[in-house]
């Protein structure tokens, strides 16, 4: 069974993260396990929690349930994904990571702001995570509310393809009947591709790869990424972009590391995956 887990530091951008986690794992038939950041000042009482284990949470006068509003959300007659949580409060970015691996997690969700407009609530270095584990970020801007997916793309240079990354990704837009697109992009100080040797690779590194009949391909040329992100998402409509931790685009993009607001000219959710 899938897990995924959210990162949740009781903040407006990680409500809204959860209910696009509940989304996406009601698509996939995954569960969710929520890892509460912020610190904990009421006394913990072990709660069962939608069928799931026995785990340690505060009292419930002291935030909003997320748990118990996100089982309140599903609606009767759809799946029910197992919701449980764990108070990681005191958590240091090595013990995030052991419970990522421990737990098998398939895809780590976390709410972003698109400005900065509260201090940080929790001290956790999601990059740090990322960089030790083996499964995907996915990072939801607060002021998306879009669900479904319909045009999932993957900025990649074809000459740097990762066959995990399109396997990954094919499964997701299965799940969803969504559109993958790889868009080729040149890596900064690499030539261009002709188009001929594009889609040959393209073909062996993406068709030959994965069982799934929409995906399709660009081989854009435009060498400013900041004009070429505007395309994707304003004239080819893409509503999930993919990168991949510390190669090329992520670099241009991010910088060195994810810091607590999004790239302005990223209005999308964005997902990572480890280099």
């Amino acid at each position: 069974m899938r897990t995924l887990a959210l990162f949740n530091d009781s903040s407006p951008e990680a409500c809204n993260a959860a209910e696009f986690a509940l989304s996406i794992a009601q698509k996939v038939k995954a569960d969710i396990l929520i890892l509460n950041l912020c610190q904990v000042t009421q006394d913990k009482v072990p709660r069962s929690i939608a069928g799931g284990e026995q785990v340690a949470v505060a009292n419930e006068e002291e935030a909003f349930d997320l748990v118990a509003h996100l089982c309140d959300s599903v609606v009767p007659g759809d799946f029910r994904p197992v919701i449980s949580e764990v108070d990681a409060s005191s958590y240091a970015e090595k013990d995030i990571c052991e419970l990522i691996i421990r737990k098998n997690i398939w895809m780590m969700i976390k709410g972003i702001e698109t400005h900065l407009t509260h201090d940080i609530l929790s001290s956790i270095n999601v990059q740090a995570v990322l960089n030790h584990v083996a499964s995907p970020l996915l990072l939801v801007p607060d002021n998306y509310h879009k669900k479904d997916f319909e045009n999932i793309t993957y900025a990649v240079d074809m000459r740097y393809c990762r066959k995990a990354v399109v396997k990954f990704l094919g499964e997701l837009a299965h799940c969803y009947g969504a559109n993958l697109v790889i868009e080729h992009f040149s890596a900064k100080d690499l030539p261009h591709l002709d188009n001929n040797y594009a889609r040959s690779l393209f073909a062996t590194e993406v068709i030959d790869k994965i069982n799934y009949t929409k995906v399709f391909f660009n081989n854009i040329k435009e060498r400013n990424l900041d004009v070429a992100m505007d395309v994707m998402v304003n004239d080819l409509h893409a509503d999930l972009l993919a990168l991949v931790n510390h190669r090329f685009h992520f670099e241009e993009l991010f910088g060195r590391s994810i810091n607590n607001v999004l790239p302005e000219h990223i209005p999308v959710p964005v997902i990572i995956f480890p280099l």
